[in-house]
C-alpha cells in the first residue's frame, strides 16, 4: 500500500523590474563577492539551470542544507586543526607531535563529516538559478516545495542582473552571457530538524541533501498562471453547460412531458 508523504511549500513573489539595482544589493558587495563560499558555490553561471515565464517546473533538484553548527562548530574546529598543526611543527618531542597530530586528525574527519564526506562544506550553502523571459512589471511566483520528511527553512531571493553581479566575483561578468531581461533566484537551505548525532562524526540527517521542486509561475491578477487556466476552462464549460446543454436537457425534458401529456389525453378519449 503506498505511503503519502506531506510536503511543505515556501514562495516569493516579485516583479520583474530590468536594469533597477537596489541599495541592499550594493551594500552586500563586499560581504559576498570576496567570501570563499560564493567563489566556491558560484562555478560556471552559464551552467545555472533555467526557468521561463509563464510556467517552469525544475523537479528533483537538492541541496545541502547549512546548520546551526556551521558558524560556531566549524569554525572553532578549524581553529583547533591550525593550532594542533602549528604547535606539531613546533614540538620537538615526538611523544607530543603524536598526540597533538592525533588532535588534529580528529578535528578533520568531524569537519569531513559535518560537510557532508568529499563535498566541499561551501556547496552546501545556496544553488543559483536563471529567470528567464520576464515581462517587465509583470508579477511572478517563485514557489518551492520539499518533504515534510526533510526539515528545513528555504531563503529564496530573486535579483536583476546588476543585483545579481554584486554578489558574485568580479572575474564572472553576467552582462557577457545574459540579457537585461534576465533575472537570477539563488536558494539556500537551513536544516531545521534536531540532530541525534552524539560522536559528531555519524552521519545525521543534516549531512544528508533537502530533494525540492522548483517552480516559476506568472501571476495575472495575482492569480497563477496555471490557476488561472483551470478557472479560464471552469467558466468556459459553466458559459456552455448555461448557455446550450441546460437549455437543451430541459427541451427534451418538455418535450417529453407534452408528449406524455398528449398520450395520457387520448386514452382517456
Amino acid at each position: 500500500m503506498p505511503i503519502g508523504v506531506c510536503a511543505n511549500t515556501e514562495k516569493v513573489i516579485f516583479t520583474a523590474r530590468h536594469g533597477l539595482a537596489s541599495a541592499s544589493a550594493s551594500a552586500t558587495v563586499l560581504d559576498t563577492s570576496e567570501s570563499g563560499a560564493t567563489k566556491e558555490t558560484t562555478l560556471d553561471p552559464t551552467q545555472w539551470k533555467r526557468l521561463s515565464s509563464p510556467h517552469t517546473i525544475l523537479r528533483a533538484e537538492n541541496l545541502l542544507p547549512s546548520f546551526y553548527e556551521n558558524d560556531v562548530t566549524l569554525a572553532a574546529l578549524r581553529k583547533q586543526e591550525t593550532q594542533a598543526s602549528s604547535r606539531s611543527s613546533q614540538d620537538s618531542s615526538k611523544q607530543e607531535t603524536g598526540t597533538r597530530a592525533e588532535k588534529g586528525v580528529g578535528a578533520g574527519a568531524l569537519l569531513e563529516a559535518l560537510a557532508g564526506g568529499n563535498v566541499d562544506l561551501q556547496n552546501r550553502e545556496f544553488k543559483w538559478y536563471i529567470l528567464e523571459d520576464l515581462e517587465d512589471g509583470a508579477s511572478f511566483e517563485l514557489r518551492v516545495s520539499y518533504p515534510a520528511t526533510s526539515p528545513a527553512d528555504f531563503d529564496m531571493v530573486v535579483w536583476t542582473l546588476d543585483e545579481a553581479q554584486a554578489h558574485l566575483p568580479k572575474n564572472i561578468q553576467l552582462r557577457d552571457h545574459f540579457s537585461e531581461n534576465t533575472m537570477f533566484a539563488r536558494i539556500k537551505a537551513t536544516y531545521t530538524g534536531v540532530s541525534y548525532r552524539s560522536d559528531g562524526v555519524s552521519s545525521g540527517p543534516e549531512t544528508l541533501p533537502v530533494p525540492y521542486n522548483l517552480v516559476l509561475e506568472r501571476l495575472y491578477l495575482m492569480i497563477p498562471y496555471q490557476a488561472l487556466k483551470l478557472a479560464v476552462v471552469i467558466a468556459v464549460v459553466a458559459v456552455v453547460g448555461l448557455g446550450y446543454i441546460v437549455p437543451t436537457i430541459h427541451s427534451a425534458l418538455l418535450r417529453v412531458a407534452n408528449e406524455g401529456s398528449a398520450a395520457n389525453s387520448q386514452k382517456e378519449k
